[in-house]
């Protein structure tokens, strides 16, 4: 009942939006500027903190259901994700974590103390996330090939599925397979296209306006 009286409401706001657009710009081209902005203020945010693995992921075409926003940079360590969410003042309806392969590069052995590290600095990036975001996923990682830091990915995952509880978990190991990936760490395009419809699988329940014209491919 709660679902169909929300997208009665969005439907009748929508139809508002239309028509103020239509008067404002009506000697535009009706495929413009107002079909464009109308677009976007329909979707949900998403929000998306991590390392290379988030600063690539094509998630304007893939997760195109979304207005996505990525804070990430190729190389970094969970310290500076740490940094981002702490920096970044904004609201989203859904934000998602990622990141941990950056702390342990070039350390084949890693201690179980310098994991407890890791993972007690994405549960404080997650808890903050929880502060200003609808909706918190996690992203564990999916099983590298050396010369990453193979082991150290296997005890991330291991611990966060043991820690990380509190809020939905995406687990990848099994979605991710050696051929997806570029360089044994990386996924290549269907790679991506396998953890964008795992993402949007756990996000879009939680926003029926997306289903009122269907689920996008």
């Amino acid at each position: 009942m709660l679902t169909q009286v929300f997208q009665r409401e969005k439907k009748a706001l929508l139809f508002l939006a239309c028509i103020a657009f239509s008067l404002i710009n009506c000697d535009k081209d009706p495929s413009s500027d107002s079909e464009k902005i109308l677009s976007f203020i329909s979707k949900p945010s998403l929000a998306m903190y991590g390392d290379s693995i988030v600063a690539s992921w094509p998630s304007e075409e893939q997760l195109s259901e979304f207005n996505t926003y990525r804070f990430a940079t190729p190389g970094i360590d969970t310290t500076k994700i740490l940094s981002y969410v702490q920096n970044d003042k904004n609201r989203y309806d859904a934000c998602l974590y990622e990141g941990g392969i950056n702390d342990f590069l070039g350390n084949y052995s890693p201690s179980q103390s310098q994991v407890d590290a890791t993972i007690d600095r994405q549960i404080q990036s997650i808890q903050i996330l929880q502060t200003r975001c609808n909706h918190v996923f996690a992203l564990n990682l999916w099983n590298i090939k050396f010369p990453w830091p193979s082991l150290a990915v296997a005890m991330i995952t291991a611990t966060m599925k043991e820690r990380v509880q509190f809020v939905p978990r995406i687990d990848t190991e099994l979605l991710i397979t050696d051929d997806m990936l570029t360089d044994g760490n990386h996924p290549n395009r269907n790679g991506y296209l396998i953890l964008s419809n795992a993402v949007g699988d756990q996000i879009r329940p939680y926003f029926p306006i997306l289903y009122l014209n269907g689920p996008e491919n």
